[in-house]
């Protein structure tokens, strides 16, 4: 018993990978890339392959986010597995000896939680494209108005031309039909007067 007792504890400080982040506390958010930290001891392996574990979650999943780290780096950014990071809890990252030994575990954190995140740089990425796409819209719309007032000054200025008859008064007829309406008076009367004269003269004759 005590051989076994030994050979346990040889086994522990051969490996001696700990994982102090992610932990419980700070966990992880889906807006990613997150960071996973370590400490390491002389006797452990150089390298390392990096696996997020969650064996809460049905089916339980095994992915890795990065194979062949140096361990001498003592943290490194990891990048979302295909799909990307899903919100949940009961997750773990393992330190394990390669891609093909997952099952060859150097270390393991605490579980924990990958948070939604709170960021709002999707959403204002997406007004932004929305405001600019119904800019575009109004821009090339067929009916797209937006040179009427130029249209507007167009047909202003077609009153003013209408009005070209006012610009040449001798040519326009309203101008001189006042003239010829005042001048039939005067003829009427000088008729009368030379009829009178006839008159007087055929009587004294």
């Amino acid at each position: 018993m005590r051989s076994f007792a030994v050979a346990l504890a040889l086994a522990a400080s051969a490996y001696a990978y700990t994982v102090t982040s992610p932990t419980n506390s700070t966990g992880w958010t889906t807006s990613g890339p997150n960071v996973v930290s370590w400490t390491k001891v002389s006797t452990d392996p150089q390298n390392f392959t990096i696996v997020l574990s969650n064996q809460a979650s049905f089916p339980p999943t095994t992915q890795v986010l990065d194979a062949l780290v140096d361990g001498s780096l003592g943290n490194t950014t990891v990048n979302p597995p295909s799909g990307g990071w899903k919100a949940g809890s009961g997750y773990q990252v393992n330190l394990v000896q390669d891609a093909q030994n997952l099952n060859a575990i150097l270390a393991q954190s605490n579980q924990f939680t990958i948070k939604e995140s709170s960021s709002s740089t999707f959403s204002s990425g997406s007004s932004s494209a929305s405001s600019a796409a119904s800019t575009a819209a109004l821009s090339s719309a067929p009916g797209g108005t937006l040179t009427a007032p130029s249209s507007s000054n167009t047909g202003s200025s077609t009153p003013s031309g209408s009005g070209s008859g006012a610009l040449n008064p001798s040519t326009s007829d309203t101008s001189t039909t006042p003239a010829n309406n005042a001048a039939l008076p005067a003829m009427g009367m000088q008729a009368g007067v030379w009829s009178v004269l006839a008159l007087l003269g055929a009587m004294l004759a």
